[in-house]
């Protein structure tokens, strides 16, 4: 009477011969418990299925092997030397097919880059205001620039339409030949709207209380944004047709995109108008005069670049 050694058959895993090694080594853990020590067994077969396309391998085992251990060392060593076989034969088969991932990485690389912009008219305006006054002693002139900047403040808070902010509060030595001779006590505000002739005029009353220092033009965060998002569409459909037109210049069939990013550039806020050029001294009486100001355009840019693998 003889006992027949089990059968082990192996799931078609494609081209991954290390998963195809794990598993064989797995259920080869099992080997020497399901071939036996029963001297009566005397033939044994393995069965590799869809290692290759249909391809199957047997191995009869030897009448005088008694050791189970070497038995499956010997079973190892051959599953070993068919996967070695079988691996260079399908790597030249992928690296042969055009469309296929190791085709794809060792083509030929192309990089572009292509940028869409926009000129978009400013939304927000900001104008800073500022009071200075010069005394013999830092309390005295901290005292007038506080009672000139106070009401102002809560004048303007009162006003949903705007945003105000204190910008800077300072007091220095005033110097003279090499020794202080007084003190200058400096305090700004800041105020943001859009631009409209009601603004202006704002600034034009509070000019005759308070120095104009700047005025800048700049384009809001959610306005750019807006813009950014329409831009991101013509840029990418410009990166395509790029590619496609590199493509067929440099005589191949297709591409594949490999990598692409997406960035954006442009100033958010302009540099501000210089102090010099926009100046007042403070007049009570003064009739107030509105800010001659024009708003003017900023230019919103993206750009999507990359590369391309370029195929027959």
């Amino acid at each position: 009477m003889s006992a027949t050694q089990p059968r082990l058959s192996l799931p078609r895993l494609g081209n991954d011969y290390g998963s195809i090694a794990a598993a064989v080594l797995e259920q080869d853990k099992a080997w020497p418990v399901a071939w036996g020590p029963d001297p009566r067994s005397t033939a044994g077969r393995v069965r590799i299925g869809s290692i290759l396309s249909t391809a199957s391998t047997t191995m009869p085992a030897s009448p005088t092997r008694s050791d189970p251990r070497r038995a499956g060392l010997r079973w190892r060593f051959a599953v070993a030397a068919l996967l070695a076989a079988c691996a260079p034969l399908a790597t030249s088969a992928q690296d042969v097919r055009p469309g296929g991932r190791h085709y794809t990485e060792r083509a030929p690389q192309l990089s572009l880059a292509a940028t869409a912009y926009r000129d978009v008219v400013q939304d927000r305006i900001t104008v800073t205001l500022y009071a200075e006054r010069e005394s013999p002693q830092p309390a005295a002139g901290q005292a007038q620039v506080s009672e000139l900047l106070g009401p102002v403040l809560e004048q303007l808070k009162s006003r949903s339409d705007l945003e105000v902010q204190s910008s800077g509060y300072r007091t220095d030595p005033v110097w003279q030949q090499s020794r202080i001779v007084g003190w200058r006590t400096r305090g700004s505000i800041q105020l943001s709207a859009q631009p409209s002739e009601s603004f202006n005029r704002l600034v034009g009353e509070l000019a005759t209380k308070l120095n104009v220092e700047s005025v800048s033009y700049w384009l809001s965060r959610e306005a750019r944004l807006t813009v950014e998002r329409e831009l991101i569409a013509e840029a990418v459909a410009a990166f395509r047709a790029k590619a496609d037109t590199a493509t067929k210049s440099l005589g191949f069939g297709s591409h594949a995109v490999r990598t692409v990013s997406v960035d954006d550039a442009g100033p958010i806020r302009p540099e501000p108008v210089p102090r010099a050029m926009m100046s007042r001294a403070a007049d009570a009486g003064a009739a107030p005069v509105p800010l001659p100001a024009a708003e003017g355009k900023t230019t919103v840019t993206v750009t999507v670049s990359g590369s391309v693998a370029l195929e027959p």
